[in-house]
């Protein structure tokens, strides 16, 4: 009897072993820290800033947020930035909606992680968030793939706390998305962009874009599973629902208006656009380019099996969509 405990115990080690190894190969989350520039500046005392902005400079190490304390006419600016009544508004209200960023960091561990081991050629290491003044939205979240780097405009990512300002003049259908919900998939997007492959610029397609941001879609579905489909693709579940429902006839309406290998980009912007609806279809959802690549790409990568790395620098969105056998 006393054997057979034994063995039982040996065995159940054992199987305990073999699963934490299996898991521990199975995308290990990144140790992600990101650093709040907008606290070194707003929360220093001026005569310490120079030094906290070297300190930065360092940890940071990137041309997203470059910083010269030498520099008296820079110091100067960055003075008036952040003594502006306004802009201290925004950043107080941010600070109330991100005191901390712990919760950011343990997403983004967790999808980076999975990332890296799909492509290794992923390899994000610097991140910092900063208050912009919400100067350029299209511009909240930059990545520089050399450096390892990315910028956050953590403000942007608080609007809907700034009613008073109405919204600094972002239209409703922006605002809606300018949230926590939104920030971790927003930033994995952000990355994926980076490493998807286009043709030359002169020879893009509206195929070439449906199928770059399907596959920026179904590189979060790899990196994000449980994030909801609504919140990778930016819409609300009504629009999601339009889309699912009135795919056929939106494809339909591409191939009808000989719109897939189309090079001038104001006969499709509509389609493309952030925008709250597509004017060409009632009620509808906006960019339908992206929902109906990602479909494509996620019929692809049935049909092929083919790596994350060989995906990504794929240019020929013709062959894809051929080889999707995509048919709505």
């Amino acid at each position: 009897m006393h054997n057979n405990n034994k063995t039982t115990v040996l065995a159940l080690f054992a199987l305990a072993l073999a699963f934490l190894c299996s898991c521990g190969h199975n995308g290990d989350a990144k140790d992600v820290e990101i650093i709040r520039f907008e606290k070194v500046l707003f929360d220093t005392p001026q005569e310490k800033l120079p030094q906290e902005l070297q300190i930065f400079a360092t940890q940071y190490a990137s041309p997203l947020l470059p910083v010269y304390p030498n520099d008296a006419t820079y110091m100067m600016q960055l003075g008036q930035f952040v003594g502006d009544p306004t802009v201290r508004d925004i950043y107080d209200i941010t600070m109330s909606q991100y005191p901390d960023l712990h919760w950011l960091e343990k997403e983004l561990g967790t999808a980076l992680g999975k990332a890296e081991e799909l492509d290794e050629e992923i390899n994000i290491d610097h991140f910092a968030t900063y208050v912009s003044g919400l100067s350029d939205y299209e511009q909240r979240i930059a990545v520089d793939r050399e450096s390892g780097s990315i910028r956050i405009s953590i403000d942007h990512y608080a609007v809907k706390g700034m009613e008073k300002y109405s919204y600094f003049g972002l239209p409703v259908y922006i605002v809606e998305r300018c949230d926590s919900t939104h920030l971790a998939s927003d930033i994995m997007a952000a990355i994926a962009r980076q490493y998807v492959a286009m043709p030359d610029e002169k020879d893009v397609t509206m195929l070439d874009i449906m199928i770059s941001e399907g596959k920026v879609l179904y590189f979060l579905d790899q990196v994000m599973p449980k994030k909801a489909e609504a919140v990778k693709i930016r819409y609300s579940e009504e629009q999601l629902e339009w889309m699912r429902k009135n795919e056929s006839n939106v494809w339909a309406y591409f191939i009808q208006n000989n719109l897939l290998y189309e090079k001038d980009f104001s006969r499709y912007h509509n389609f493309v656009d952030e925008a709250p609806k597509t004017n060409a279809f009632k009620d509808s959802a906006p960019r339908t380019t992206h929902y109906i690549g990602w479909q494509i790409v996620r019929q692809y990568m049935e049909q092929t099996k083919c790596s994350m790395k060989e995906l990504f620098d794929n240019t020929n969105s013709q062959s894809i969509l051929q080889i999707s056998k995509y048919k709505p």
